[in-house]
């Protein structure tokens, strides 16, 4: 079992290099097509050696002689980790069905598309090996993919939201991009943040992390049709009295959605589940009462919000229970 196991990792391995390898030639004919199928192919090994070596009671290979697919593996290994695979199979999921229908995209250009869902895949292949059997390639290979082309750079977010482009691919294109759509707006439906694209800066050190949400966003920027609409990108908003701060108004209802989403008990009860020393006595009772005061942990919720006072609820942000590891120890 183990030499079959160590067989399927370095088979693997050489189609994951080789799919880095021929991206990164300046001039290479069909290289996503090409790219894609090496991809799968070294995904698909990778997955049956988790398999053959984690769980030996499933046979790879049937009675006929043939082995299980790669649809069945990447289901099986999905159903083993659950939500910390969501991601990474709707991903494959994605490259897959380009790989089984690449006749029907030939006349189109999405290659801002298929790189980010290379990257994010060679990225995701190495988290998985390295997780799983201690290999990393980034020591292996020094293979770096640098930001170097004749073309400025154009973000997925970015394709996604030129609506003329879009309207003008075949129905092959339009069909994939709502696919794409789709899979995000599940993931972000089941509260996953890891996207299946991979964002970019033209900064060689910097990489931007994308969002489903950032996805959904970019493809409904029309607000005549929208669910979410994007007016200006910010990045991470941090509430707070400062007058330099740049101002922005923001709905009472969408700041209690996403960021003052704990309320009193739901905080107690996760400090009650992180910290050994935790008890709901005087001092956690000081020690919340200072922390309200602080606007970027604390906003009360009132009944009536033009007057903004009478009855009404106490919210907080998540971070406050960073702000409570300073007071508690945490459990090992």
């Amino acid at each position: 079992m183990k030499v079959i196991t160590e067989s399927l990792l370095e088979n693997s391995k050489s189609a994951i290099i080789g799919c880095v390898e021929l991206h990164n030639k300046p001039v290479f004919k069909f290289r996503y097509e090409v790219c894609t199928i090496l991809a799968i192919n070294g995904w698909e090994l990778l997955l049956k050696a988790y398999i053959n070596e984690k769980h030996p009671e499933v046979k790879l290979i049937r009675k006929d002689g043939t082995s299980k697919s790669f649809e069945e593996c990447l289901a099986f290994v999905s159903g083993q980790f659950g939500k910390d695979f969501r991601a990474q199979e709707e991903n494959l999921n994605k490259l897959y069905e380009f790989r089984c229908h690449i006749i029907h995209f030939y006349k189109d250009h999405i290659g801002t598309i298929l790189y980010s869902l290379l990257h994010k895949s060679i990225i995701f292949y190495n988290r998985f090996i390295k997780d799983q059997f201690n290999i990393d390639l980034a020591d292996e290979t020094n293979l770096m993919l640098l930001p170097i082309g004749f073309k400025p750079f154009s973000t997925p977010v970015d394709f996604l939201s030129n609506q003329s482009d879009l309207k003008e691919s075949t129905n092959a294109v339009q069909t994939f991009i709502k696919s794409i759509v789709s899979s995000t707006e599940a993931l972000n439906d089941e509260g996953i943040d890891e996207s299946i694209l991979t964002g970019y800066n033209v900064a060689v050190v910097n990489e931007n992390r994308i969002k489903n949400a950032d996805i959904i966003a970019g493809i409904t920027k029309n607000k005549s049709e929208s669910k979410l609409t994007v007016s200006n990108i910010l990045g991470a908003i941090k509430v707070t009295n400062e007058e330099t701060a740049k101002k922005v108004n923001i709905e009472e209802e969408t700041l209690f959605k996403t960021v003052y989403t704990l309320k009193y008990l739901d905080v107690t009860k996760k400090a009650r589940e992180l910290f050994s020393d935790f008890k709901q006595n005087a001092n956690y009772n000081r020690i919340m009462s200072e922390l309200k005061k602080n606007p970027s942990l604390h906003r009360k919720r009132y009944l009536d919000l033009s007057k903004k006072d009478g009855i009404g609820q106490d919210f907080y942000n998540p971070e406050i229970l960073n702000e409570l590891k300073k007071h508690y120890t945490l459990k090992k």
